[in-house]
């Protein structure tokens, strides 16, 4: 039997987190970092918000920030910001394109679209492998049919 390791291609965090009923751009932006997992409570000065706040600002001038130039605006270390933007990049929100950090998509929406694409697929592949199991083991699907009311 050979083991086969792959190196992880993307990691992704979703919480399921209550949406708040008003329409505010800087609580709605948080609103997403914490449902992707970058803003943990332990984050007091909300790091992770804030350099994910400036990546979607530039990409409304279609820009993207070099390290450094977050590091500077935010003044945070330059350690500080990579170990961010690692993160982000590992999720699908931000890629590092000609030395600079920018929304994966033209728009947050489409950022997070590309992201649902990506997640989608790595079920299909999931149901595959999971059907071959099933098929090498005799086990079988099965669908459970609804059932009628008064029964």
């Amino acid at each position: 039997m050979t083991a086969l390791f792959e190196g992880t291609l993307a990691e992704y965090r979703i919480f399921d987190i209550r949406i708040l009923p008003t329409i505010d751009y800087e609580s709605d932006l948080e609103w997403i970092c914490k449902s992707f997992g970058f803003l943990e409570p332990r984050d007091k000065k909300k790091t992770a918000y804030r350099i994910f706040k400036e990546i979607v600002e530039a990409a409304r001038d279609n820009k993207g920030l070099t390290s450094d130039e977050l590091a500077q605006r935010l003044n945070l270390t330059r350690g500080t910001i990579i170990h961010h933007l690692n993160k982000m990049m590992k999720s699908g929100l931000v890629i590092h394109q000609e030395g600079q950090y920018k929304l994966r998509g033209r728009s947050l929406a489409n950022t997070v679209e590309e992201i649902e694409r990506d997640i989608h697929r790595v079920f299909e592949n999931i149901h595959k492998v999971a059907e071959t199991i099933d098929n090498t083991l005799g086990l079988f699907f099965r669908q459970e049919v609804p059932r009628r009311r008064g029964t």
